[in-house]
């Protein structure tokens, strides 16, 4: 992992178009159940660990439902994890009423369609995070992925192993490419092991 880990920053900075600002990589995959989120996951948790920067888990869905207006309420929707420097983001908590019973505090609400809205909950997060790593739907099921390419520094496809085929996979790439998105590379995840990891280790 870490070799593989060490390949995804370099790639990230190469591409990073936003100096200054955190950086943001879109996981998506061809079809679903191949695995985007426990790989989306599982580099969270290392670039937590190993680079001791502040990282997000963002899941594309609930980031263009959610209404973070600015960057000092990143606090409602970013929760920590028991990872030091990892948070998750979250709907958000109910606001309290206060203890005289008045009107509940007033959230400020982005117009717009849910894209527009998770664009500027985007940019937000850019401002409060060094890696914000994007869980997207697969591109058969949305093409959130593609939508966001352009927005995010890089784009990293998902390929469960003895599942997708070449062509499907070509196709996710070409979507990637024409939506002008800076495909880091694919992750193989699933993969079986028929030979014993010990003999794999002398090999």
């Amino acid at each position: 992992m870490e070799s593989y880990l060490q390949l995804f920053i370099t790639g990230i900075k190469a591409g990073n178009k936003n100096a200054g600002k955190s950086t943001v990589v879109a996981f998506t995959s061809t079809s679903p159940q191949e695995g985007v989120s426990y790989v989306t996951q599982s580099f969270a948790v290392e670039l937590a660990q190993r680079t001791h920067r502040r990282t997000a888990i963002v899941d594309v869905n609930t980031l263009q439902q959610i209404d973070i207006f600015h960057y000092s309420r990143i606090a409602a929707f970013c929760a920590k994890t028991d990872v030091p420097n990892l948070y998750v983001l979250q709907p958000e908590k109910e606001d309290r009423v206060d203890e005289n019973n008045k009107a509940q505090h007033l959230r400020p609400f982005i117009g717009g369609s849910e894209m527009d809205r998770g664009m500027s909950n985007l940019q937000t997060l850019r401002y409060s995070f060094d890696f914000v790593l994007l869980d997207c739907p697969s591109l058969k099921e949305s093409g959130d992925a593609a939508l966001f390419a352009p927005a995010a520094d890089g784009v990293v496809v998902v390929v469960e192993a003895d599942h997708t085929r070449k062509e499907q996979l070509r196709g996710t790439l070409k979507t990637i490419e024409m939506a002008e998105g800076n495909l880091l590379g694919c992750v193989l995840n699933k993969r079986q092991y028929p030979i014993p990891e010990w003999l794999y280790q002398r090999l």
